[in-house]
């Protein structure tokens, strides 16, 4: 796989939270590639951190380390401001709740 052809990188990602006192690690050391055009299945049991990592992966969340490089660009330690262009034009997906902006039409909530 070239290097031209991968449109997001996850290398060495780790998400940990805190709750009641106790640390939950999300995702450890998460490391893949997904080239351009390709489609991918997250699967597992609740609580083995999909969401997390879909969360990471596009931007809404930030990995406590590690490096998410989208379309050869580091965006794990991207301002606000960058993560919300990149999401308005590059990056889209269906929530399984949908959560979807009641102003927005369809096409513009993905």
């Amino acid at each position: 796989m070239s290097e031209k052809d991968i449109m997001i990188e996850a290398i060495d990602v780790n998400k940990e939270y805190r709750r009641a006192g106790a640390i939950i690690r999300a995702l450890g050391d998460v490391n893949l590639k997904i080239k351009s055009g390709e489609f991918i299945i997250v699967q597992g049991p609740t609580g083995c951190g999909k969401s997390t990592l879909l969360n990471v992966l596009s931007g809404l969340d930030l990995p406590d380390s590690g490096r998410i490089i989208f379309d050869g660009e580091n965006i794990a330690r991207a301002t606000e401001d960058r993560l919300s262009r990149l999401r308005r034009h590059k990056i889209g997906f269906v929530f399984q709740d949908f959560n979807l902006v009641n102003t927005l039409t369809a096409i513009e909530n993905i």
